[in-house]
């Protein structure tokens, strides 16, 4: 959890950055507290902060509601990504390549351990096509009604290979380092559109987790003291167990690393 909220400053000047003109937004369920949501806010992101939890729903719904983003009739595209990824200049050229090649869907496999078709945190599509193909009653039923299937996915990344790549799959632009993806669907499957990493160190690849001190710029850093400052006396989540955990783990180490 504290690799998250540490990661929402370096993530929100990155975007600024390397994707000037687009918004980020944050999508929180209802396991988290107003509070944490109106602190957020406060860092420049625009908070989507959904309804209670229904606690007999699968934990992939909590991850799969940033999906919720395709019924907005004001989004036009979107990229889903990870609050603990950097967003690149890499992903930014990419973004830019896929956004004038036609094609309605992006997915990226930048990375040898990027084995699944598609990633959770590493794709994006038009939303008037995801509506269309995805969902034509909507996100919000169409998790519902994956939640009741018998089919247990055990996280939103394979419900989004079962439920949603078969139905876009046509549609989607794979940019892939290894082309391993391609034996997927090979029509539309390339090598990214920049020079490619050197050697076999794969270094700043999209989708790369950061969770370093060093690599956040220094007014990102102050801001980390000022996240911390707005969550001092802030709960984080409504549920007595989860705060117990956020309180006993991850709020020190943020505090620690924040420092």
């Amino acid at each position: 959890m504290d690799r998250y909220l540490t990661g929402l400053q370096a993530r929100r000047f990155e975007a600024g950055y390397h994707f000037p003109g687009w918004e980020t937004r944050l999508y929180l369920d209802g396991r988290f507290t107003k509070g944490i949501a109106d602190v957020i806010r406060k860092l420049g992101y625009n908070v989507v902060h959904l309804g209670p939890s229904d606690t007999s729903l699968p934990e992939w719904h909590h991850m799969a509601s940033r999906m919720l983003v395709i019924d907005d009739p004001e989004v036009d595209v979107f990229m889903m990504r990870d609050l603990d990824s950097a967003l690149s200049p890499r992903d930014a050229i990419s973004t830019w390549a896929w956004m004038t090649s036609g094609a309605s869907f992006l997915s990226m496999h930048d990375h040898f351990a990027h084995v699944d078709i598609i990633l959770g945190g590493m794709w994006g599509g038009r939303t008037e096509a995801a509506r269309r193909l995805i969902a034509p009653n909507g996100i919000a039923a169409f998790l519902d009604s994956a939640a009741k299937m018998d089919e247990k996915f055990g996280n939103d990344q394979i419900l989004i290979a079962k439920l949603v790549y078969p139905k876009i799959h046509p549609e989607v632009l794979h940019f892939d380092l290894t082309q391993a993806a391609c034996k997927h669907d090979g029509k539309m499957c390339v090598p990214f559109p920049m020079v490619p990493h050197t050697g076999h160190k794969i270094e700043g690849h999209v989708g790369e987790i950061v969770g370093s001190r060093a690599l956040m710029p220094r007014h990102v850093d102050v801001a980390c003291k000022e996240l911390v400052g707005g969550l001092e006396n802030t709960p984080v989540f409504e549920e007595a167990d989860l705060q117990a955990q956020w309180l006993g783990g991850a709020w020190p180490r943020m505090r620690g690393f924040c420092k």
